[in-house]
């Protein structure tokens, strides 16, 4: 079973909400609404072992690998490498992580637009077509700062897909839908980074009410396992909001967040980062038992 990172783009990840002591979670199991994942048979690795972008990452077990870049693809690949956007995920999770995990980020030509996590393969399939995908539609809409909001989507959707990987190895328990959960962690990772991480999550919401008005009223499925793209890019608006008020005052639109929900965004984004935190305590770099130094 492929996780993947939601119905709208290809982003089914679980995020954590722990209601109480933790905020609502979410878990996604792969396989309902229009997701872009695709089922496929694990490949061998063609990256060297003795590569640094190969090798096994540090505490969390992060790794990145590059793979070929089909005709039309050599963009993505190349932005995806220049910029180092998953070697900047893996290196900052491993650091702060020390868990018994293993997961590869790998890059890839897909044949569809995608990014997903595979339990089995213990990856995440980083595929060109969706960086391609992203950019082409803030493109279409005339945003500006094209390659910064991509290169934010892409940060964002790494973290929700590694969340998947944290929640099934570490058997992490939460509550609510794993797709919630992970879009919770990329919240809570992000956020702490400053300016640069509340734009990499303000990207994210803004590309996922690009899905959502692409797909119109007709196109949600409100039984479906994922939270409506427009509900998400609300989300993430909020726990922006809640994380700093006063500084993100801008959000509270009335549109794209309500006053009535902004009320609720600093206890939603406070449950999320105490959520997390919490379970992810046992696993701090040099706190895990057996640690050696």
């Amino acid at each position: 079973m492929w996780i993947t990172s939601g119905p709208g783009r290809a982003r089914d990840l679980c995020v954590l909400a722990l209601a109480a002591a933790m905020a609502a979670t979410a878990c996604a199991t792969g396989t309902g609404g229009p997701a872009r994942s695709r089922e496929r048979a694990a490949e061998p690795s063609s990256a060297s072992p003795s590569s640094p972008s190969a090798s096994r990452g540090g505490g969390a077990g992060l790794s990145v690998e590059y793979r070929h870049a089909g005709e039309g693809e050599r963009w993505a690949r190349d932005f995806l490498r220049d910029r180092k956007l998953p070697q900047e995920v893996a290196r900052h999770l491993n650091g702060q992580l020390d868990a018994p995990t293993a997961v590869r980020l790998r890059a890839r030509s897909c044949g569809s637009s995608d990014i997903s996590y595979d339990p089995v393969g213990k990856r995440v399939d980083v595929c060109y077509e969706f960086v391609d995908e992203v950019r082409a539609m803030f493109a279409d809409a005339g945003r500006t700062d094209v390659e910064e909001r991509t290169a934010g989507v892409v940060r964002e959707t790494l973290y929700h897909e590694v969340a998947h990987a944290l929640l099934g190895q570490l058997d992490l328990p939460y509550v609510g839908r794993e797709e919630d959960v992970a879009d919770q962690f990329a919240a809570y990772e992000l956020l702490p980074q400053g300016r640069r991480g509340s734009a990499a999550l303000l990207a994210a919401a803004d590309n996922y009410a690009l899905y959502a008005e692409e797909a119109g009223p007709d196109g949600v499925d409100l039984s479906g396992e994922h939270t409506p793209d427009a509900a998400r890019s609300a989300n993430y608006r909020c726990y922006l909001y809640g994380s700093a008020p006063a500084t993100h005052e801008r959000l509270v639109d009335g549109t794209h967040l309500s006053e009535d929900r902004a009320e609720l965004c600093v206890d939603e984004y406070g449950d999320l980062e105490r959520g997390w935190k919490k379970l992810l305590a046992p696993y701090a770099a040099g706190k895990r038992t057996g640690h050696r130094s």
